[in-house]
């Protein structure tokens, strides 16, 4: 829905960005679980461990990998290196925290009920990362929604093997409450300061959707045009001719939809994301790499939702639902 309402008197707050909180609402030495810990819970909580965090990494597949050998983090900003990092297999075993980042695959979303709350406290805040829409609302169903918050990431990273993750680009976090009202934005602005003191350029807004539209700008056309023409790198894709025309006309359809929303995206940001993408390298965007190991792909939440939300305001998008169409082609999602 766009902004209404009650909800039209905090407008002004909407654009609020903290460069630099008041570090009295800093808060040391969290217990933190990563539920999900794939390439990027790995990261992002490697870095909250190296500030001093306890964290607990949930994953499933490298978790007997880190428990023997430790999570090592190849990083552009820093490599890091956790001999005891404590991974587990289920909620349960970590026990109760103060805050959890959700970094699985909004494929799993359907699992929140029974994972979260082995998790939980009467304060425990709920960070979600996940790609796409509709995921802090669903977090939402099972957590107070005051208590839920909404992340979303700029970063290159990929699993090079069990325990051992690459980060090759970015890693800037836009935090924002699930709940558009003063408090939310004053907790997003806390979390935006305990990742800013891991070393993550980071910044707080009001709005969830605001801050979705800005990544949707690469994930709708990178993501989907890298997994359309079978899950190869955005150098791949670069090298096919007129897809990078194709990638910038899909951004402007994005931003015209999120203007026509009330949450217009930053000036430039398409110019931004074009040379962004050029100087990645061979990257393989999380689509791509989740279809050429035959796993599901998060199209409700990148592409479906999105899209939806875009007919909602009759937004002219016809690159885009061509873009749709190829990848549910590709998927085997017929109508």
């Amino acid at each position: 829905m766009t902004r209404g309402g009650k909800e039209a008197n905090l407008e002004h707050l909407s654009f609020f960005c903290v460069a630099n909180c008041d570090t009295t609402c800093y808060r040391k030495g969290m217990k933190i679980a990563i539920l999900g810990a794939g390439a990027i819970g790995c990261y992002y909580g490697a870095r909250l461990a190296e500030a001093g965090h306890d964290v607990c990494f949930i994953m499933r597949s490298a978790c007997e990998a880190v428990q023997q050998r430790g999570l090592n983090i190849s990083s552009v900003d820093g490599d890091i290196y956790l001999p005891r990092a404590r991974a587990v297999r289920t909620p349960t075993e970590c026990g109760t925290v103060d805050l959890v980042v959700v970094t699985w695959k909004t494929c799993c979303n359907e699992q929140f009920a029974a994972a979260l709350p082995p998790l939980l406290r009467d304060n425990t805040i709920v960070l979600t990362l996940q790609n796409g829409m509709g995921n802090a609302e669903q977090i939402g169903q099972v957590v107070p929604p005051d208590r839920v918050f909404m992340g979303l990431c700029f970063v290159c990273c990929m699993v090079k093997a069990p325990g051992v993750i690459t980060h090759l680009e970015g890693g800037d976090i836009q935090f924002a409450p699930l709940q558009p009202t003063p408090s939310g934005l004053h907790e997003s602005q806390i979390l935006a300061q305990i990742f800013a003191r891991a070393r993550i350029n980071t910044s707080a807004y009001m709005y969830t959707e605001q801050i979705l539209w800005c990544k949707l700008t690469w994930n709708i056309p990178f993501n989907g045009l890298c997994l359309a023409h079978g899950g190869v790198s955005v150098v791949d894709l670069f090298a096919i001719p007129g897809e990078q025309e194709r990638a910038r006309g899909i951004i402007d359809e994005v931003c015209l939809t999120a203007k026509l929303r009330g949450y217009p995206t930053p000036t430039g940001i398409a110019e931004k994301q074009m040379y962004r993408t050029a100087h990645m390298g061979p990257f393989v965007p999380s689509s791509a790499v989740d279809y050429n190991l035959g796993r599901p792909v998060e199209y409700e939440a990148i592409w479906g939702e999105p899209l939806r939300r875009a007919r909602e305001v009759h937004a002219p998008v016809p690159l885009w639902e061509e873009l749709c169409c190829d990848i549910r082609t590709r998927l085997g999602l017929l109508d």
